[in-house]
């Protein structure tokens, strides 16, 4: 049989929840004697960089621009067979990607202006269809990741900007069987994703956005039986920021979105029961990084709506199912300052469109959402224990000019767990 044992060394941040459950020993059944076994070591000591630059001369009908860097990456996938996937990830050097499309315009009728751009520092993950996925995963980030884009354009028709960075990402996948999935993941440094946006027009739309991310998990299933566990940490000093900002003289339809978390871990589950740690054996999450998220829009002339959102949170818990028993078991804990920042500046609007700006901060949220398609026997159940002593903030701009209507929200959380149950007639 196989065995998983967690154990926790705790310092004076960590002390407050002493009278948290311990981490039980894990005992799972082992996989089908001709399961695809697969065993991942690996360690990368130098920096890892990706960089892209994209020069508009005069004038193009589409461009794009995708730099990717990954400290270490596996991925393992098993179709009509059970998958046994251990992993073991270490990145020391650091990690960054960048992108940048300048220059002139790009319209015309075809696909417009687009950038992708990913740092990750470790990143893991399996698939299994018509079987069991059993998915056990260390992952340590001892070093900076990022991710920058630039777009600086004249004219542009659509122009879409997608920025990402994490530290330790890992992942597992099922259709038609069984999740059974484990992570470790530690961050030891700095995380952060920028994304910036300069033009003179824009006409049909434009869509910036940065998401930086500690420690990510994420497990997903169709007509699957899920069991997730995970111990996230983002330790004391180390910082997860996420920033997005566009400025346009002549706009339309102009977003620029910022989500910054220390610690995020989500179930996606329908048709089969599905849990997210257990009575016993609880996800654990804690963040001592400074989480800090801030997206600002500022345009001359401008119609359609146009704003700013901006989203951080110190530890992030998630499990939703349609149709089947579901739980939610976890103990979170954020040390760091939490901020979020969203800004709107607009001139003239001559249609008398909304300009926005929405900022939420939130400690710990842990969120349970059932779906009982199937009958009134499903049930939710679970628990959870949140301490939260970092500093909150959420605050939000917005100045809108002549013509225009002006919308904003700050919302500004300490600890936030949300069980939910509905009908699907509700």
């Amino acid at each position: 049989m196989r065995h998983i044992t967690t154990r926790l060394l705790t310092g004076t941040a960590l002390m407050a929840l002493a009278s948290a459950p311990a981490f039980a020993q894990e005992v799972f059944p082992d996989p089908a004697p001709g399961a695809d076994v697969v065993v991942i070591d690996q360690v990368i000591l130098g920096n890892v960089f990706a960089d892209m630059n994209v020069v508009i001369a005069d004038t193009e009908p589409n461009a794009s621009a995708s730099a990717i860097a990954t400290g270490n990456i596996s991925t393992a996938e098993s179709i009509d067979n059970d998958i046994d996937f251990d992993g073991v990830q270490q990145q020391d050097g650091t990690v960054s990607a960048s992108t940048s499309l300048t220059g002139g315009s790009v319209y015309g009728g075809g696909n417009g202006a687009s950038s992708e751009t990913t740092a990750y520092g470790n990143s893991a993950t399996t698939s299994t269809s018509n079987g069991s996925t059993f998915h056990y995963i260390t992952q340590t980030s001892n070093n900076d990741v990022s991710a920058d884009s630039t777009t600086n354009l004249l004219v542009v028709d659509g122009v879409s900007a997608n920025t990402t960075a994490a530290a330790n990402v890992s992942q597992n996948h099922n259709v038609n069987g069984e999740n059974r999935g484990f992570q470790t993941q530690t961050g030891n440094a700095n995380v952060s994703a920028t994304t910036t946006g300069t033009f003179d027009t824009v006409t049909d739309f434009a869509a910036l956005g940065s998401v930086a991310t500690g420690n990510s998990h994420l497990a997903t299933g169709s007509t699957t039986t899920s069991f997730t566990g995970a111990v996230q940490t983002m330790a004391d000093g180390t910082s997860v920021s996420a920033q997005a900002d566009a400025t346009v003289a002549y706009a339309n339809n102009v977003a620029a979105s910022a989500s910054a978390a220390g610690n995020s871990t989500e179930v996606d589950n329908e048709w089969g029961f599905a849990t997210l740690g257990r009575d016993g054996s609880e996800v654990f999450q804690y963040n001592g990084a400074a989480v800090d998220a801030d997206s600002a829009v500022t345009l001359t002339n401008w119609t359609g709506p146009s704003g700013s959102t901006s989203y951080g949170v110190g530890n992030s818990a998630l499990i939703s199912n349609i149709g089947s028993d579901t739980g939610l078991y976890a103990v979170q804990n954020n040390q760091g300052q939490v901020s979020a920042t969203a800004s709107f500046n607009g001139g003239v609007s001559p249609d008398g469109s909304v300009g926005y700006a929405s900022a939420t901060a939130i400690g710990n949220a842990a969120t349970a959402a059932l779906c009982r398609t199937c009958g009134p026997d499903t049930t939710l159940y679970g628990s959870t224990q949140q301490r939260n002593d970092g500093n909150i903030v959420a605050s939000g701009t917005v100045n809108s000019g002549l013509g225009g209507y002006a919308s904003g929200a700050a919302n500004a959380i300490g600890n936030s767990s949300t069980y939910q149950s509905t009908a699907a007639n509700q």
